[in-house]
C-alpha cells in the first residue's frame, strides 16, 4: 500500500512536469529535496508534527527548500498539507524509474573494494552505455570487503567480478 502512494504522488508530478517540459529541472529539484530530508530524519518529523499549522510547516519547508522551479516547491507543500512528506523517499523513488524510463536511462549500482577512478567511470560507463542501449546513471558504493574487483547490477542483472567472489569459488572448487 505504502508503494502505491508514492507511485500514484510520482505518477501525478511526473505528468504535470511533462506538460511544463521541465521534466529535468523537477528530476534534479526533488532529488536534492529528497536528500535533505533523507540526510535529516528530523526534519520530516518536524514537518509531521500535528501540533504546528499547516502554513507554518510550509513557512519552514520554504525556508530549507529555497527557491525551486515553483512547481516542484509548490509539489512539497502539497505533501506537507495532505500528511504525505513522510512518503518523499518512496515519491522519489517512482518518480525517477518514470524519469529514467522516458529519458532511456539505466541505473546501475556498481560497488567497489575502492572508489572509481574518473577513467575507469569513464570506461565503465561507456561499456554499459554500449550494451544496455541507454545512458547510464552510475550509482557508487565502496565495500573494502570486496577486496578487489567490482559487483555491477542493473534491472535483475547482476555481475559479480569481485576477488572475494573468485576466492570463494575457487576455495568451493579446491573442497571439491
Amino acid at each position: 500500500m505504502t508503494q502505491a502512494v508514492g507511485k500514484v504522488y510520482a505518477e501525478a508530478l511526473f505528468a504535470l512536469s511533462q506538460e511544463e517540459h521541465s521534466e529535468k529541472t523537477i528530476y534534479e529539484e526533488l532529488n536534492a529535496a529528497a536528500d535533505v530530508f533523507e540526510e535529516n530524519p528530523e526534519f520530516t518529523a518536524l514537518l509531521s508534527v500535528p501540533n504546528l499549522g499547516t502554513e507554518e510547516k510550509i513557512g519552514i519547508l520554504r525556508k530549507v527548500i529555497g527557491d525551486g522551479s515553483g512547481t516542484a516547491e509548490n509539489f512539497l507543500c502539497l505533501l506537507v498539507e495532505k500528511h504525505r512528506i513522510n512518503r518523499i523517499a518512496e515519491i522519489r523513488s517512482a518518480f525517477n524509474a518514470l524519469y529514467y524510463e522516458a529519458f532511456s536511462i539505466a541505473e546501475v549500482f556498481v560497488t567497489s573494494a575502492e572508489a572509481l577512478t574518473q577513467p575507469q567511470r569513464d570506461k565503465l560507463t561507456e561499456k554499459l552505455s554500449a550494451k544496455l542501449g541507454k545512458q547510464v546513471k552510475l550509482v557508487e558504493s565502496v565495500d573494502a570487503s570486496l577486496l578487489g574487483g567490482m559487483v555491477v547490477q542493473y534491472g535483475d542483472t547482476r555481475m559479480d567480478n569481485s576477488l572475494r567472489t573468485r576466492m570463494r569459488e575457487m576455495s568451493h572448487m579446491i573442497k571439491k
